[in-house]
C-alpha cells in the first residue's frame, strides 16, 4: 500500500493526475515476494495545476469511480 500511494504522490507533486486508479493498474516489477509495485497505464493521465486547471470530464473505469463523480 505504501508503494502504490508513494507512486499517486510522485505524479501530484510533478502535477500529473492518473485519473484510471485500479488494482489491475498496479503490476509487480517480477515474481519476487518483496517485488516493487509499478503504476502503469497512463492514456487517461492529465497534467494538472489547481490555480488554473479544473477537471470536469467523468473518466476512468465505471466500477471503480467515485460516488461523488457520479
Amino acid at each position: 500500500m505504501r508503494q502504490m500511494l508513494s507512486a499517486v504522490k510522485h505524479l501530484h507533486i510533478h502535477g500529473i493526475v492518473h485519473r484510471d486508479l485500479k488494482p489491475e493498474n498496479f503490476l509487480l516489477a517480477s515474481s519476487d515476494e518483496d517485488s516493487e509495485i509499478k503504476l502503469i497505464d497512463f492514456g487517461l493521465s492529465k497534467r494538472f495545476n489547481s490555480a488554473h486547471n479544473h477537471l470536469h470530464t467523468v473518466v476512468g473505469t465505471p466500477f471503480y469511480v467515485a460516488p461523488e463523480v457520479l
